[in-house]
């Protein structure tokens, strides 16, 4: 029997999102210290940001804005493997992390709004659940979002909540920033374990969500500083999309909310940056605790964000939408074994939220589900180069349903192209840009006769997907069955933040 080549060091995985498991890999593989290989377990540790966007990191391509540093969160990054092509398959958050959680499509795990539980079917094969029946201790900590239903099962610790949260606890040390008290709460979760078990930990960040509080060391970050507006905040960029259905959308009023005058720009950008700066300082407070506790050489961490968030780009705000500034985020895996084999190696492959769980798995050597929509991340960051995935499929149907509607959207992207359709809408209408070319999404090529060969292939991948995820779900927890039956769709009260 092989010997897991990352068993005897916890892989710390932060997240801001196969069918192979490592007992599959060689141990022998060339850059495996195989010193550091034996027969115990690695803990693992994922963290998750919410709205952080891929770009509101130092250690990005091109920063949001170059006077953004944070030095925790690239370390990370440089001490591990750092994907430069991370996305999110649905841009909201309750439903990304029933996506990081299952490392399913939402149209196959069906839980598709804030406070409803996953399925009996769907959460006993969660990374969590699988873990923690292969006699790992596992707990969450923060904002979970979901429906608390079946998770007495498979978590030993839950300090987590179904709702949004708040920024600040009340402590009998005095009112401490969430952030903060998330670090607090991992090193008390880590101080009471037992070197005989390990240990999977989930800490789910509010920041820098709306309505973007930060510690009181960062309220002064970033005074001086002059944000410029996106370079595609135009209202040429806005009415060369399908702005027939942004026009009353809720991302049109999340950005006329956000943008009605320069302060209030200012207001919002600068706080949701210094969120960003209170998230970093507690992921260096946690990496010290590791340290700390002699955790750190048998933990991966996993870093992810649950999504992002648009900063008028297209004259809109919010997430929700396909563009790239909703779906894309940082996701970045650390481990002393990686820190051996790619120190700091930037991946251009397509990664997502989904990918998270059968990663975890393949990591701690548990066979992944056959449910699981997602591919694990380790042949990336193993120095293996195997062929990944081509393309991924996006979706946001049906979630919730407010005075100012959000136009329901699917599609498919590709490392080169992608293909948008809003869907519910007579007739339905589809985008097409080339992402190489052009970046910002400000040519929509879907009516170019030049392109149309491209767009009946990236159709055929989205009916392929379409198909192949109805086919997939169960009929029970399916939102494709709730929307045909008029289920899907839940009220909720207008709001920009959720």
């Amino acid at each position: 029997m092989k010997t897991n080549v990352l068993s005897g060091f916890i892989f710390t995985v932060l997240v801001l999102s196969a069918s192979s498991t490592l007992a599959q890999h060689d141990p022998h593989q060339k850059g495996i210290d195989k010193d550091k290989c034996n027969t115990t377990k690695p803990n693992i540790l994922v963290l998750i940001s919410d709205d952080q966007r891929w770009d509101q990191l130092s250690y990005a391509d091109k920063p949001i804005i170059p006077e953004l540093k944070t030095p925790n969160m690239d370390s990370l990054a440089q001490q591990g493997a750092y994907f430069r092509n991370a996305f999110v398959t649905t841009p909201i958050c309750a439903v990304s992390r029933a996506c990081i959680m299952t490392g399913r499509y939402v149209s196959t795990h069906g839980m598709n709004h804030f406070r409803t539980p996953l399925a009996p079917d769907v959460i006993c094969k969660t990374y969590p659940a699988l873990l923690h029946d292969k006699g790992y201790r596992t707990g969450v900590l923060g904002k979970w979002g979901m429906g608390a239903e079946g998770t007495e099962k498979i978590f030993d610790v839950f300090n987590a909540w179904t709702r949004q949260g708040k920024y600040f606890h009340e402590t009998e040390n005095g009112k401490v920033h969430n952030a903060e008290w998330l670090a607090d709460r991992t090193r008390e979760f880590l101080e009471s374990g037992t070197p005989d078990k390990p240990f999977c930990l989930t800490v789910c960040y509010k920041s820098p969500h709306h309505p973007y509080q930060p510690d009181e060391r960062d309220k002064d970050m970033f005074a001086d500083v002059v944000i410029p507006k996106r370079q595609t905040d135009t209202p040429e960029d806005y009415k060369a999309m399908a702005s027939q259905v942004m026009e009353k959308s809720l991302n049109r009023w999340c950005y006329f909310d956000e943008r009605k005058d320069q302060a209030t720009k200012d207001d919002f950008e600068k706080n949701f940056l210094r969120c960003v700066m209170s998230l970093d300082r507690s992921v260096g407070k946690i990496m010290q605790s590791l340290k700390d506790l002699k955790l750190d050489e048998n933990t991966v961490v996993i870093f992810l964000s649950d999504h992002g968030y648009q900063w008028g780009e297209h004259g809109l705000g919010g997430k929700w939408l396909l563009y790239e500034e909703s779906i894309r985020t940082p996701i970045m895996i650390r481990g002393p074994g990686i820190a051996d084999i790619l120190p700091g190696t930037k991946i251009d492959d397509l990664a997502l939220n989904i990918d998270i769980a059968p990663t975890i798995l393949d990591i701690a050597g548990i066979p992944i589900p056959s449910e699981m929509d997602g591919k694990s991340l380790y042949p990336l960051f193993s120095g293996q180069h195997a062929p990944f995935r081509k393309d991924f499929f996006m979706e946001h149907v049906g979630i919730i349903k407010v005075s100012n509607p959000i136009p329901d959207s699917m599609g498919v992207r590709s490392d080169k192209w992608k293909y948008i359709r809003y869907v519910n809408v007579e007739p339905e209408i589809e985008e097409l840009y080339n992402i190489k070319a052009d970046p910002l999404e400000s040519h929509n090529l879907a009516n170019d006769v030049k392109y149309a060969e491209i767009k009946e292939k990236l159709r055929q991948r989205y009916n392929y997907y379409l198909s192949t995820l109805q086919t997939n779900a169960a009929t029970s927890t399916s939102y494709f069955g709730k929307l045909s039956t008029g289920q899907g769709r839940q009220s909720r009260n207008q709001t920009c933040f959720e």
